[in-house]
């Protein structure tokens, strides 16, 4: 039996434990299925976050992958290659920085926990998102 499918057994069990109705728990199962519905919306989120400079702009997606890098001509024109690949993880980094104040905010919007409100850094919030999800890292 997969885990899946025993925390399913399990949690069946529970309720006729509790003594859930069936409805009470189509309406459980409604909830869970919105949620589930939230959580997913995260991944199409995506922010967009430049270097001091403003001249390197990086799109990181709902995931943290970088999704675009753009390099505007000034950048080209003054920037020497170290400059240029300092500004590049310097925007990364802020978009990261931000993409994780967003997805804490989303979750604590979805879960209403205002546990959230710690300061977590970018791979840690990504962790909990898809350990939440049930995506692999």
């Amino acid at each position: 039996m997969t885990g899946d499918a025993e925390a399913v057994t399990a949690a069946a069990r529970e309720a006729q434990r509790q003594g859930y109705t069936e409805a009470s728990l189509r309406q459980v199962q409604s909830r869970v299925n919105e949620l589930n519905e939230r959580v997913a919306a995260l991944r199409e989120e995506s922010v967009s976050a430049s270097d001091a400079t403003g001249t390197v702009t990086v799109r990181v997606t709902g995931d943290g992958e970088v999704a675009e890098v753009y390099l505007s001509p000034q950048a080209i024109r003054d920037l020497d290659a170290d400059d240029l690949g300092n500004a590049c993880v310097e925007a990364v980094r802020e978009a990261q920085t931000q993409l994780a104040a967003q997805l804490s905010e989303r979750l604590r919007e979805i879960t209403g926990n205002d546990g959230v409100d710690q300061v977590v850094g970018l791979r840690e919030a990504l962790d909990e998102f898809r350990g939440a999800t049930g995506r692999a890292t």
